[in-house]
């Protein structure tokens, strides 16, 4: 005599079906049929993922040491010129990101070409010469094994510089192959302390309606 067994369609979706079956059915569906368990999509270990929240403060940090190292230094129109960015931010403390740092070593535009290229060779030397003093004496970042971080970031960056689309996959997770040469996996056992005031870096990227740029040939006019 077949066995009767109850079941009810909950709900459907995408080709899928969410059943209320009898504990008996199942034991029948067991038995004669191999269920694959839906295979869970890949998460991105926690500590790659810290690490990455450290990355992104990479490149407001330094491009802020950076502007006020150019001030210091009387470079004037390079001081203009990021200070013309500067205060087009449209975020809460008008801070520098990746996006800024990726246009300055993209495209010329022609209208503030020489300004451009002259903030890239100063950039360079700022990298070489005192990005690592910025780090040392930066009372804010007071936990060593950070300021060791911010140190390899560095060369990070210098050697995107090689690159032919500099900083364009700056932010982007190391595949798992290439994590032991990444600067992700050399410090993503060390402890990130939070040691900084909220407004020394900026975890939003803000959006632009318009081109932040355009307006750079006639802001940094004053400085000269």
């Amino acid at each position: 005599m077949q066995e009767d067994y109850t079941y009810q369609i909950l709900k459907k979706c995408n080709g899928k079906v969410i059943i209320q079956i009898d504990e008996r059915l199942l034991d029948v569906i067991n038995t004669h049929f191999t269920i694959k368990p839906q295979q869970q999509q890949r998460e991105v270990p926690y500590s790659v993922k810290k690490q990455h929240n450290f990355q992104r403060r990479i490149v407001p940090f330094f491009m802020n040491q950076f502007m006020h190292w150019a001030e210091e230094m009387g470079y004037k129109q390079v001081d203009g010129y990021l200070r013309a960015i500067h205060k087009k931010k449209t975020s809460k403390q008008q801070k520098f990101e990746l996006g800024d740092l990726k246009k300055l070593f993209g495209a010329i535009n022609p209208r503030t070409k020489i300004i451009q290229m002259e903030t890239q060779t100063k950039w360079i030397e700022f990298l070489g010469t005192q990005a690592e003093i910025c780090v040392l004496v930066n009372n804010k970042i007071k936990d060593q094994s950070t300021k060791q971080m911010y140190i390899q970031a560095i060369e990070h960056l210098k050697a995107e510089l090689k690159k032919e689309q500099p900083y364009d996959k700056f932010l982007s997770l190391p595949k798992k192959e290439e994590s032991n040469d990444s600067l992700m996996e050399e410090s993503k056992e060390q402890s990130i302390k939070e040691e900084y005031s909220s407004g020394e870096f900026d975890e939003q990227a803000p959006t632009y309606k318009e081109d932040p740029y355009s307006y750079l040939s006639c802001a940094y006019s004053n400085y000269e």
